[in-house]
């Protein structure tokens, strides 16, 4: 994947999420303390379906690094950060690797 595409994809997932917390109406109360516990499974299975390449082997170096650098930053509950930190992560282990 180039880094444009990164980037293009990060702007877009950002700003679909910005767009959203500033044009839809705040959820009733109730509803939204479901949502509240949604995002961490969804993440994790997200998560491990990156991870795991053809026929359920790893996946390489640098995708790794990407999901580290987002789970590492992701205690923040910022999307933005996240984002940042994987692709740092995935930066760094191109340049390295």
């Amino acid at each position: 994947m180039s880094p444009l595409v990164l980037v293009a994809i990060a702007l877009i997932t950002y700003g679909s999420r910005a767009a959203a917390v500033v044009l839809l109406p705040r959820p009733h109360p109730r509803f939204e303390m479901i949502l509240s516990r949604i995002p961490a499974p969804i993440f994790a299975s997200l998560a491990t379906a990156t991870l795991l390449g053809d026929g359920g082997a790893l996946v390489g170096g640098p995708t790794l690094a990407a999901a580290a650098g987002a789970l590492l930053l992701s205690p923040a509950r910022s999307l933005l950060l996240c984002l940042i930190g994987g692709a740092t992560g995935y930066a760094a282990a191109a340049w390295l690797g």
